[in-house]
């Protein structure tokens, strides 16, 4: 019998700068909702979800830290959003995104889910490339900050579906 509960996620972000180079760290994905390549490798920026009583920039500092070693004692205000619908999976998720205003510290990796595998600074173009594998959800936005167009709105909405051979099927609704 399937599960029919909902499922919401609330995760956290960080874009982090060092001169005019982007921090992105390397996940290992399992396969699922993430990545389409199963076991692949997706460059995101550092983050990930908050833990219950958490506040969003609590989760970030303490994800940052694990995922790069790196500490974070000022963020900005919301840099911007990205929601996404996955409705046959009965699951949400609500990502929130900041800019890293003061930091310090040198890159050690220890993330305890084991996840992340690598952590660097790269400028723009190779952002770009590191990015082609990751979900657009990721992506999309990203790439807009990077190139300085954020919308007004601050906000990205994807909805996600699959087709009968599972392929995924991402819609960016406005």
């Amino acid at each position: 019998m399937k599960n029919e509960s909902f499922r919401k996620w609330s995760v956290v972000g960080g874009l982090i700068r060092k001169d005019s180079n982007f921090l992105l760290v390397a996940n290992r994905r399992g396969g699922s909702l993430h990545s389409e390549r199963r076991g692949g490798i997706d460059w995101t920026p550092p983050g990930g979800v908050v833990d219950y009583g958490e506040s969003p920039l609590e989760a970030l500092k303490r994800e940052v830290l694990e995922e790069t070693g790196l500490q974070v004692s000022i963020w900005s205000d919301l840099t911007y959003g990205v929601s996404v619908d996955f409705p046959q999976q009965n699951m949400h998720l609500q990502v929130k995104v900041f800019e890293a205003i003061k930091w310090n510290g040198s890159i050690v990796i220890n993330d305890p889910d084991g996840i992340v595998e690598d952590a660097n600074f790269f400028p723009k173009r190779d952002c770009e490339i590191r990015l082609k594998d990751s979900p657009i959800w990721v992506r999309e936005p990203l790439l807009a900050y990077l190139g300085g167009k954020i919308p007004s709105e601050k906000f990205f909405k994807y909805r996600v579906t699959s087709d009968e051979s599972k392929n995924l099927i991402v819609e960016r609704e406005q």
